[in-house]
């Protein structure tokens, strides 16, 4: 099978599995709202078919982290809130204006712009989000920055402070001192502010880890990306709420050749057969997304047994040893990452052995690969 513009490699992404996510996440919410993120295009699946279907399915809130990302959304008919999430500039503040977009305040210098970007576009008061920086030394407006961040606000009826937020650095451990220090600033923090006369209503802090793992991070609303996706952040997760990977990674064997004891495979001859082997060629390679430090220790399943990576993996090519699988030829399908059952390969091993995470696992499948949706 080849994709629709006749690229062997392609990503299929399963819509049924995104739903059945969304729907499982929800009984985590509290009451709460989710704010699906689909920052880096989904994490790779496609941002606006993403959008779509969890639009469909009831999502009014979605998280990006740039303009950019925000106005393709926007460009594809996607009306619901979107919460800008990984910072802008002074200059950005006319775009986040005209695209009706939630912005997050991290620094006290962005009030002005946006007020008067604001007033300009004749949108008061702009809704705005306040992100603070409650230990994870990110963006974020530090807790003695907050008198002067309050005097700023209060003299600036042109912006509505709907809501906080602030970055957990460590939720993947539901013991974490640092998340109960990062907990109670956030709460100090959000105090001072309501204190101060700013009617905070839709505060955020739990992302998957936090949603799953940390009723004391639920507030009303929420951001869960990684599960969304169907990969649980940690094994805890996985342990109480059932996730179905949406991404499977494939690509086609290009050529099948035995090849004698003592041959080298590809650059360098990183790879010496031991003995005489197959040796299958597949069409996908780091441009693509599968990346180079997979050659040491990474696998493929063909024909629903594992083989694995040897050689250097290429710009565009990657080989495996597929001796002990009968039956294979030019044209079969690899499994790179997913599948079902058994015969399923996780893209947090994966990750693992390419000595990274899921998320850059799946966010750097590359732009050639095209998205496939099924159901």
């Amino acid at each position: 099978m080849t994709s629709a513009n006749d690229r062997p490699t392609f990503a299929e992404i399963d819509l049924g599995a995104l739903r059945a996510n969304y729907r499982s996440l929800t009984a985590y919410t509290n009451g709460a709202r989710i704010m699906a993120v689909v920052k880096a295009d989904a994490y790779g699946h496609g941002a606006v078919e993403t959008a779509r279907v969890l639009a469909a399915d009831g999502c009014l809130h979605f998280g990006v982290a740039t303009v950019e990302e925000a106005r393709e959304l926007r460009a594809a008919g996607l009306d619901q809130r979107i919460y800008l999430l990984g910072g802008f500039f002074a200059d950005q503040a006319e775009a986040i204006v005209a695209l009706n977009l939630t912005p997050a305040i991290f620094d006290p210098a962005l009030v002005e712009p946006l007020a008067a970007c604001a007033v300009k576009c004749g949108r008061t008061p702009f809704p705005v989000h306040l992100e603070l920086d409650t230990g994870a030394s990110r963006l974020g407006v530090i807790p003695s920055d907050l008198p002067r961040l309050i005097d700023l606000l209060r003299a600036t009826p042109a912006l509505d402070v709907e809501g906080a937020c602030t970055l957990l650095a460590n939720a993947a451990d539901p013991s974490s001192p640092i998340t109960e220090h990062q907990l109670t600033v956030f709460k100090e923090s959000v105090a001072t502010l309501q204190a101060a006369g700013l009617n905070l209503r839709l505060n955020h802090v739990a992302n998957s880890a936090a949603m799953v793992l940390r009723e004391d991070a639920h507030f009303n609303l929420m951001r869960p990306g990684l599960a969304i996706y169907g990969l649980p952040p940690v094994p805890a997760v996985r342990d109480r709420v059932d996730l179905r990977p949406v991404m499977t990674f494939k690509t086609r064997l290009m050529q099948v050749k035995r090849v004698s004891a003592g041959s080298g495979v590809s650059y360098g001859h990183t790879f010496i057969a031991p003995r005489e082997s197959t040796i299958a060629v597949m069409a996908v390679g780091y441009a693509d997304g599968y990346r180079r430090g997979l050659q040491h220790g990474g696998e493929v399943l063909v024909r629903g047994h594992r083989a694995p990576v040897v050689g250097a993996i290429c710009m565009d090519l990657t080989m495996a040893d597929v001796t002990d699988i009968p039956g294979v030829r030019a044209g079969d399908e690899a499994i790179l990452w997913g599948g079902a059952g058994e015969a399923m390969i996780s893209v947090n091993d994966v990750a693992r052995i390419a000595q990274t995470i899921s998320y850059e696992m799946l966010s750097t499948v590359g732009r050639r690969v095209p998205r496939i949706y099924r159901g």
